[in-house]
């Protein structure tokens, strides 16, 4: 028996060697991470109807609870802002990520329980912006869609931002 659990805790030892130890996140763990604010624009509610004005705010308020969290696993320390005069207020070299949704189609939940098969599929369309010190230093749009829940959407887009922005700051 006791055999048993010292070779159990080697081979959980060598685990944690090979895998490394990770953040409560499941990021890597890792020196500074680069200062970010976020931006996100949902568009201007004149410009559409009242309901969909409401999906969209809906979809920026989930986007703000996740990004800060998934951009960490990329190394980032994003921080979400109202507007661009929180940033330029702060002037501590924080980049500036604008996300603005070109379009977004909630879809139709009844008819992706009922008929299935990609029926009330919902999709977004997004166009993104990186800022340093006022000006556009990468651009870029990005858009899926998902026959699940909306959230899907958010949080794939989530993640492509998360690489797109990790491999950019890895060239610099």
């Amino acid at each position: 028996m006791e055999r048993r659990l010292i070779l159990a805790l080697g081979c959980l030892a060598l685990v944690c060697g090979v895998v490394g130890c990770r953040t409560a996140d499941g990021g890597a763990v890792a020196g500074p991470r680069r200062p970010l604010d976020v931006l996100i624009e949902e568009g201007n509610p004149a410009e559409m109807g009242a309901k969909q004005y409401q999906f969209r705010v809906e979809l920026r308020d989930y986007m703000k609870r996740e990004l800060p969290r998934r951009l960490a696993r990329y190394g980032m320390d994003a921080r979400m802002v109202g507007d661009r005069a929180e940033t330029a207020a702060a002037g501590d070299g924080r980049d500036l990520l604008v996300v603005h949704y070109v379009s977004y189609n909630p879809g139709s939940s009844a008819a992706r329980i009922v008929v299935g098969y990609g029926a009330g599929a919902a999709a977004l369309d997004i166009s993104l912006a990186l800022h340093r010190g006022g000006q556009q230093i990468l651009a870029w749009t990005d858009g899926c869609g998902t026959s699940g829940h909306w959230s899907r959407i958010v949080n794939k887009l989530d993640d492509n931002l998360g690489k797109k922005l990790r491999d950019f700051y890895a060239q610099r």
